[in-house]
């Protein structure tokens, strides 16, 4: 520790890379349940789920999950989303621009659906085999299941709500010693020291919990 300098969460030791892939909760948005391996993949030891369409959006905005792995057709009612699952995606970044979305199509080079694979963080295409889908979803938790994706999406969302930058490093030092203490700060909280609106707060809130866990903070 440098004396004077406040700690930072680049200081904090992560947990191992094979604790972090149990503890990723992983989605499956797909209308041909045998399509994707999930089930070989449960085997695996990965903490995955399936869905055959989206019912409620709640659980997409929020965070539940680290990765959704997310079809382009099939997925979604007209009163759900106009456009499937393009509208979904869209949906998905707007409400939470850090989460980690895996485009799951046979459609790869239908061009007139870019913003499809534009949006999403990565691609797996049909049809896939288990070693396909282990590899793609390892190489995109390796890249960017990590706690300072998730901060910097914090950083984003509390410089658009005009937090200057000192209280914004003065907060990273007190998230640093929340973790350290196995706790987060509630969603009033938040709100109440940032001076911020309740839904980013709310925002905010989630990202904590998901930044904690690599620290082996419970949600």
């Amino acid at each position: 520790m440098v004396w004077g300098r406040k700690q930072r969460l680049s200081d904090l030791p992560v947990q191992p890379f094979d604790e972090i892939r149990k503890r990723a909760r992983i989605l499956v948005i797909d209308d041909d349940e045998k399509a994707f391996p999930y089930k070989l993949l449960q085997k695996e030891g990965y903490n995955i789920q399936y869905w055959p369409r989206v019912d409620e959006l709640r659980d997409l905005e929020s965070g539940a999950f680290d990765v959704i792995v997310l079809d382009i057709y099939g997925v979604a009612s007209k009163d759900i989303s106009t456009n499937d699952g393009i509208g979904v995606l869209e949906h998905i970044k707007k409400s939470n621009p850090a989460q980690l979305v895996i485009a799951y199509s046979g459609q790869k080079y239908d061009f007139s659906q870019a913003a499809f694979w534009k949006l999403a963080d990565d691609y797996l295409g049909k049809p896939s085999s288990l070693i396909d889908c282990k590899e793609r979803i390892d190489a995109l938790l390796k890249q960017n299941f990590n706690p300072l994706h998730y901060w910097n999406a914090v950083i984003d969302a509390l410089r658009h709500a005009g937090v200057p930058e000192k209280k914004i490093q003065a907060f990273e030092a007190d998230v640093v010693e929340s973790i350290k203490s196995k706790s987060h700060p509630s969603v009033e909280t938040i709100e109440k020291s940032l001076a911020i609106a309740h839904h980013t707060a709310a925002f905010v809130y989630y990202m904590l919990g998901t930044i904690g866990h690599f620290f082996g903070t419970p949600r």
